[in-house]
């Protein structure tokens, strides 16, 4: 799988600020991303919809590696067909655009990941057009908890580790 993950301007938000539900698992991504040594890539559409809200400042820029939009990335968000997703969404369409930018951005920089807390949005745009066979790009979500299974080759669930208590352990 590719290295190198895009953050969407949700997980950027609920990183940010500790009132969010998912703040503690937006943490626990970042930590994995920092200690895989997985490149985080901002856009700079993001940065854009991101400073509406609060100021670039409060991300750990010395973290994240800034990308410019240009041409050919947009040539290549411009290939996802917005019309045509846009005619089976029941979403705003300036986040539908949006969001595409940032999937051809991501897509156009080989890219393997986009990381986002826009579940019905986001991340279905991805697993849309991935499922079609129109980006390698996978997405995560931050619904359902921190779980490694976007970064295996099948998708594979994380297989969760019961242990027994030691008194049981030892009565056998």
């Amino acid at each position: 799988m590719r290295d190198g993950i895009i953050l969407d301007t949700s997980f950027l938000i609920t990183l940010a600020d500790s009132r969010r539900d998912r703040h503690g698992v937006a943490k626990q991504f970042f930590q994995h991303f920092l200690t895989s040594r997985q490149p985080m890539f901002l856009s700079a559409i993001v940065v854009a919809e991101f400073c509406i809200r609060q100021t670039l400042e409060t991300l750990p820029l010395q973290q994240l590696i800034l990308l410019p939009f240009t041409h050919e990335d947009a040539m290549v968000a411009a290939s996802f067909d917005f019309k045509s997703m846009a005619a089976g969404s029941g979403t705003d369409r300036q986040s539908l655009k949006d969001d595409l930018k940032i999937i051809g951005h991501a897509h156009a920089r080989g890219l393997g990941y986009v990381i986002t807390d826009d579940a019905e949005t986001m991340f279905e745009y991805c697993e849309t057009l991935r499922k079609s066979g129109r980006t390698h790009l996978r997405g995560i979500k931050l619904q359902g908890g921190f779980s490694l299974e976007a970064f295996t080759p099948d998708g594979q669930k994380d297989f969760p580790i019961v242990m027994e208590s030691q008194a049981e352990y030892q009565a056998e």
